[in-house]
């Protein structure tokens, strides 16, 4: 009888309610040997505060964040600053501390490029005056350039790309190596070569030297571009009886449109942008571009910051339009061509 009420395997006992197997023993139900042996079903309380592991810090996604926004930042605000100087009266840029929003803005600079009056239509010798002609010539010249790049990079990055030839590699690092001599070294020789020719004060003298500059290039990108495009394709046109002229105006160029815009655009961007050999080759406003006529309201004599600013603005809206509008083809060009 004390083996059922207070023995070892009783109610109380080591195998009972409370014993060692019992429901609150070491094998009940939260003891080591109930009905989960391996003690899975064990409740398991909250971590102390205390012993929780302290959430680590992603210093490496601050730290890329923090430059992409400075180095935005050092994209974005020169830029703004033009603009606000474009709206301002000459005194409001020269203020200190500087006006960040034009507090009094106005139309006068943009204006004075249409309807020069006053003492705007005198600074620079009569600049003002010249930005519509130098934004024709700036045009005419860019585009020039772009159409004549693509007719002789074609040419060239279509044999690079298709046939195959000793020192085709070492060929391509001698055009683009010519590309990494500076201006300033070769531009006597071009001024004495354009004066011979009788080519100065033209638009055929920019487009010339425009022209030894971007080529390297473009011959790079759509060398690049070409070797993305399928041979089967070319051979599949010949079976259709289309001979080779046929095949690159109607099959091949249109497949490579992608490759053509981004070198088209390089090209006009590098014309539209240079500034020393338009201002040496060019003397007059029946040939000078943009970028002459917008240095000019810098003289000697006084300095006209907004209407530099405004001459700024006007000169980068058409290459920002072309841009955008082909934002797509340009990054399809580059991604899948020039950066293979």
């Amino acid at each position: 009888m004390s083996a059922v009420t207070s023995g070892t395997s009783g109610t109380s006992g080591t195998s009972g309610t409370s014993g060692t197997s019992g429901t609150s023993g070491t094998s009940g139900t939260s003891g080591t040997s109930g009905s989960d042996p391996g003690g899975s079903d064990r409740v398991r309380g909250p971590v102390p505060a205390g012993r929780r592991r302290p959430r680590r810090i992603p210093w490496r996604r601050i730290l890329i964040y923090t430059l992409a926004v400075l180095f935005a930042l050092y994209i974005v605000v020169p830029f703004y600053w033009i603009i606000a100087t474009s709206f301002m009266h000459e005194v409001d840029a020269l203020s200190t501390p500087p006006q960040w929003i034009p507090l009094r803005p106005t139309l006068d600079n943009y204006r004075a490029f249409v309807d020069p009056q006053g003492a705007q239509a005198l600074v620079g010798s009569r600049a003002a005056e010249a930005i519509a002609p130098a934004l024709f010539n700036s045009a005419v010249v860019a585009t020039s350039t772009a159409l004549l790049n693509l007719g002789l990079g074609i040419s060239a990055a279509y044999a690079f790309a298709r046939m195959k030839f000793r020192g085709s590699q070492a060929l391509l690092l001698f055009y683009l190596a010519t590309r990494m001599v500076p201006g300033v070294a070769i531009i006597v020789p071009f001024y004495l070569v354009m004066r011979r020719l009788d080519l100065l004060d033209t638009y055929g003298a920019l487009v010339l030297s425009y022209t030894t500059f971007s080529l390297p290039f473009t011959i790079w990108i759509l060398k690049d571009y070409f070797r993305t495009i399928p041979g089967d394709i070319e051979d599949a046109a010949r079976v259709d009886g289309c001979g080779w002229w046929r095949m690159m105006w109607s099959v091949f160029l249109p497949i490579a449109t992608p490759g053509l815009v981004a070198a088209s655009i390089f090209s006009f961007m590098t014309a539209w942008n240079e500034f020393l050999f338009a201002l040496f080759l060019t003397s007059t406003t029946y040939s000078q571009t943009i970028p002459v006529i917008a240095a000019n309201f810098a003289t000697d004599l006084n300095v006209s910051y907004t209407s530099m600013a405004a001459a700024g603005v006007v000169a980068v809206i058409p290459p920002l339009i072309l841009v955008l509008v082909f934002q797509r083809l340009i990054v399809n060009g580059l991604a899948s061509g020039a950066v293979r």
